[in-house]
């Protein structure tokens, strides 16, 4: 999922629209080509007025992330407590998360990933330069594979951003029981750092949170975990991409084939295609995308987590994971993944390609397709 979260016009399906003047299935004007010759189905950083765009982009993605973080909370819960001694699944948690702590507490730790938005340009500037080098230079053709590579490698620029204010808003999340969510001693000093620090009342939990994270492994305890962080979200970020391109793809065909017995004619271009419901399949592709990374990285989420929350080593981790959870490794906290990811990805299409289109320059607003 955050994997999610980082999205730029790695989002468009690269197809320049262009218009065609005759159809060679009967050699006369395309009814198609008539309608939606001047449509732009690209919509790029030329096209756009940066000074509405950037703004906008900014409040949607957090009013995203306000209606979508309970799940992150959710989630986090059930990957770090041992088998099920605390919750016995999402809907067990939400309701004794809102009964025995109240409904802020399924904002713990919200404010601590503010930052993270920030990494959404990050992660959208290496983006866009690994990609036109995979293009322009090494001549990669195919889109799947090129947003696939791309966001892979750029991931890691956003994870200097993402793991420091995730260990501090996890740390926040169990701060109520840490001793059920904990992996052992090795966690017991953040929470006892914590808990003797005499801050409360004066200090925020999040400050106090980073305190104790410094106080107990300096500076290098806010990327703890970092290269399993790294680990998660290559593989994340690249299964997503060539999902939701495929699967684009294959509504696309599905559109071709419409068009085709809607018009009578075969259309010959990516211009001829009726795109009328193209949010609509940018939507359900961000899902499908969101839920196949979601089952495919589970096990490396589980890892990551515990990694910085636990204090374990890598191979002590892997060893309690297998020990203590053996086969629900694979599905321990994935049904609020799969729908946080699913949710998140559909919405994120849908409000960033909406913004985009309401940031376009004025002398492109009349050839946009919503």
């Amino acid at each position: 999922m955050r994997f999610a979260k980082m999205v730029s016009s790695e989002m468009d399906t690269a197809i320049e629209a262009r218009s065609i003047a005759t159809s060679p299935l009967n050699s006369k004007v395309s009814p198609l080509s008539q309608i939606q010759k001047d449509k732009l189905l690209v919509i790029q950083w030329e096209h756009l007025n940066l000074y509405k765009f950037y703004p906008m982009a900014l409040c949607s993605s957090w009013t995203i992330r306000c209606m979508l973080y309970p799940m992150s909370v959710v989630k986090s819960r059930l990957q770090l407590q041992r088998q099920n001694n605390v919750y016995n699944g999402m809907r067990d948690a939400f309701v004794k998360i809102i009964r025995q702590e109240g409904i802020g507490a399924l904002y713990k730790g919200f404010w601590m990933t503010l930052p993270q938005l920030s990494a959404s340009f990050l992660y959208s500037s290496a983006y866009e330069r690994v990609r036109d080098l995979l293009q322009t230079h090494l001549h990669i053709t195919n889109h799947s594979v090129v947003s696939a590579l791309a966001g892979g490698i750029a991931s890691p620029c956003a994870q200097l951003i993402f793991v420091p204010t995730d260990i501090v808003a996890q740390h926040m999340m169990v701060h109520n029981n840490p001793e059920a969510f904990g992996g052992g001693e090795k966690n017991i000093p953040v929470a006892d750092a914590i808990r003797k620090d005499g801050l409360e009342g004066r200090r925020t939990l999040g400050l106090r949170v980073i305190r104790a994270v410094y106080k107990v492994d300096g500076i290098f305890g806010f990327y703890r975990g970092f290269l399993s962080a790294i680990m998660l979200y290559i593989p994340s970020t690249m299964v997503f991409w060539s999902t939701y391109y495929n699967s684009l793809a294959v509504f696309r065909m599905i559109r071709e084939k419409v068009t085709e017995l809607e018009y009578g004619v075969k259309p010959t271009s990516p211009s001829e295609v009726d795109d009328r419901n193209l949010f609509l399949d940018q939507a359900v592709s961000g899902s499908i995308g969101g839920v196949a990374s979601a089952m495919v990285t589970n096990p490396l989420e589980m890892l990551r987590i515990r990694l910085q929350v636990h204090r374990t080593t890598y191979r002590e981790t892997i060893v309690r994971l297998w020990k203590y959870e053996k086969a629900q490794v694979f599905t321990k906290g994935l049904a609020p993944r799969m729908v946080n990811n699913a949710l998140y990805s559909s919405l994120v299409m849908l409000a960033y390609e909406s913004v985009k289109r309401f940031s376009v320059l004025p002398e492109f607003k009349n050839k946009i397709v919503w």
